[in-house]
């Protein structure tokens, strides 16, 4: 070989040399972008933003024309973002059959480019090159990226196709990143919601323990959220009578929040009506039934003793629930007060009954919900009435406030090893003569 010849050699190859460093600085300049790109896409976090930015973009990197963002939602395909074409268009460019490429992206999960249309495809003949890619969310196309037209005759490559799916990754995660915001937001705005929920239901509920002339009443509540479902109240009627009412609506939450709220109006207003205890539960009744309790199986069981400390009577009745314990710490015998009817709200024909007890210094009525009595331990076994007779026999003499306390702790020991969660309202009121 001649010097001439090797002289020629290394000048070739030197050029060679000179444009792999080109292309080489090209890549780097090339990724770097894509990496800024990324970065700044990731970090929007509004869904429509996204899709605007990553349409901008990629028009730019894959040097095309115009482009489109479409997005499935139910079988229905919209058109999100739009520069200069729209599904319409996307719906002519043809792959199979009758199957357009948004849907063949979408069915296949991969992208699709096209830089030769065969004559009998009826697209319009400004369409030269389309590229297509896949728009992914947990595992689910839910829309595809389509791009009209690279600026140079080659078309779109492999590298477009690198370009973009890089792209609709940084893509993919900003739309999760935004749709568990918008998750978050929703779940802080219920919780925010559900905690003014809290603060009017407690405002409805007697605050603190009663005490009048000869009687005292005491109480605890703890609803199993934010809001529940038990129902309790202590209406004074003259400085030695009152009211004291125990309920539970069926159902928990929110419904049975609002039926407690409804419950609480009618309740109130008949016994500021009348002094007739059955009468008042007829009356409730029959308004429950006609305009509260307009929904299927919805319903409350309540009971509602009315105190005479004058006369030393309380009067009383049982709508269908859990019989309150009465008794005196100086005598054995615990009663359970039964009498009344069925639940309140569901039969309009049902007539209620009362039962008049006397009353002596130190009596004593334990009223409750199913809260109680259903809380289960690890094996799956009650408290039941059976418990509660039993706690209320060792601590009959502790004074109430003591009484409940212990016995919400005596609950809360049964069920540690159980569930963690509370899944039912818990209340219990106590009422003694003084």
């Amino acid at each position: 070989m001649d010097f001439t010849s090797l002289l020629e050699k290394v000048g070739s190859l030197e050029d060679k040399l000179i444009d792999l460093d080109v292309k080489l600085e090209s890549k780097n300049a090339e990724l770097i972008e894509i990496a800024r790109v990324g970065a700044m896409i990731t970090s929007i976090l509004e869904l429509d933003n996204i899709l605007s930015a990553m349409m901008e973009i990629s028009l730019r990197l894959l040097e095309a024309e115009v482009g489109c963002i479409l997005s499935f939602d139910k079988g229905r395909v919209e058109t999100r973002v739009s520069w200069g074409i729209d599904n319409s268009l996307v719906q002519m460019i043809k792959l199979e059959g009758d199957m357009d490429i948004a849907q063949w992206t979408r069915g296949t999960g991969e992208t699709v480019i096209i830089n030769e249309f065969p004559p009998e495809n009826e697209i319009p003949a400004q369409i030269t090159s389309v590229i297509s890619a896949p728009l992914n969310c947990h595992d689910e196309t839910i829309g595809v990226l389509v791009a009209v037209n690279k600026s140079s005759e080659d078309g779109f490559g492999d590298d477009d196709r690198a370009i973009l799916e890089t792209l609709v990754n940084f893509a993919s995660v900003a739309i999760e990143n935004s749709k568990l915001l918008q998750e978050r937001i929703v779940k802080q705005k219920l919780e925010d919601e559900l905690s003014l929920a809290n603060e009017v239901q407690k405002a409805l509920l007697p605050s603190g323990d009663y005490n009048i002339e000869g009687a005292a009443v005491s109480h605890i509540y703890f609803p199993a959220g934010h809001v529940g479902g038990d129902y309790y109240d202590i209406i004074p009627i003259t400085s030695r009578e009152f009211v004291v009412i125990v309920g539970d609506v069926s159902n928990k939450g929110v419904p049975a929040a609002l039926m407690m709220t409804a419950v609480r109006s009618v309740v109130r207003h008949e016994v500021r009506s009348n002094t007739d205890v059955a009468l008042i539960m007829n009356k409730i009744n029959q308004t429950l039934c006609h305009d509260v309790m307009r929904r299927d199986g919805m319903f409350i069981s309540l009971v509602l003793a009315h105190y005479d400390i004058d006369k030393m009577e309380m009067n009383i009745s049982n709508a269908g629930h859990l019989p309150p314990l009465f008794y005196n710490p100086w005598k054995g015998e615990i009663k359970q007060l039964m009498k009344g009817g069925v639940i309140l709200g569901q039969f309009e024909e049902c007539e209620y009954v009362s039962e008049v007890v006397k009353l002596e210094k130190n009596d004593k009525l334990l009223m409750f919900t199913d809260g109680i009595t259903e809380t289960e331990n690890v094996a799956g076994q009650m408290y039941g009435r059976e418990g509660l007779l039993e706690f209320t026999k060792k601590n009959k003499w502790l004074d109430d406030r003591k009484f409940l306390n212990k016995l919400k702790q005596t609950i809360d020991e049964f069920s540690k090893t159980g569930a963690e969660i509370q899944f039912d309202d818990i209340t219990s009121v106590m009422v003694s003569v003084k």
